[in-house]
């Protein structure tokens, strides 16, 4: 059975307690191939133009990809991780790192994903982004601090906060208007909902 697809991107890896499977699959996206072992076990493919990298790494699990390209790195690891099945995706090094611009690139691949019917998760330490469309989010019980919630779509529909400190019913929410931002968690189940629309949720573990 199919479980996570793992993408290691070249921004900055901060430490984490994840480890892989045998039922996972590990990318590493270019320069993510330094941190090949992150996982607590090797990379199953390595991709990229490898401009970051700086040389095509000496294994037969690679994918060379040319350097004049639409699509980033880290979106050819999702298309082939959804080539293979997996609907689950964790993608870490996707924030930081030398290129900002990459930060805000893997940010819209979030909301990609959940365009495809999958759900993609940046862990960056204790610092969590997720995306998800026309549906329910729910978060435990022991999260505690702050909670934001962004709209990626222009507009957000139908969106029903639940358990946190600001509530929301049935209320729209726009790309260009952060009024999500910091809410609170209040030490019980929450639940963050959308009937039409594409919502990124950030918080700490």
């Amino acid at each position: 059975m199919l479980k996570i697809c793992y993408i290691i991107g070249a921004g900055d890896i901060v430490d984490t307690n994840l480890k892989a499977t045998d039922s996972d699959y590990i990318i590493c996206a270019d320069g993510g191939y330094k941190y090949k072992t992150l996982l607590g076990r090797d990379c199953d493919m390595v991709l990229g133009d490898f401009d970051s990298l700086g040389s095509v790494p000496e294994t037969e699990n690679k994918i060379v990809a040319p350097t004049e390209k639409d699509e980033t790195d880290m979106m050819l690891a999702v298309n082939l991780g959804l080539e293979k099945g997996y609907r689950d995706f964790v993608l870490l090094g996707a924030l930081g790192g030398e290129r900002n611009d990459h930060s805000v690139a893997n940010i819209q691949l979030l909301h990609y994903i959940s365009s495809k019917g999958a759900r993609g998760t940046i862990y960056h330490g204790n610092e969590v982004f997720t995306a998800f469309s026309d549906g329910t989010l729910t978060l435990g019980a022991g999260l505690k601090g702050y909670v934001s919630v962004f709209s990626l779509s222009s507009e957000s529909r139908g969106v029903t906060i639940e358990n946190l400190k600001y509530t929301l019913d049935n209320a729209t929410l726009y790309s260009y208007m952060p009024i999500g931002v910091s809410n609170e968690f209040l030490g019980k189940e929450s639940s963050i909902a959308v009937e039409e629309g594409t919502l990124l949720v950030v918080y700490k573990i």
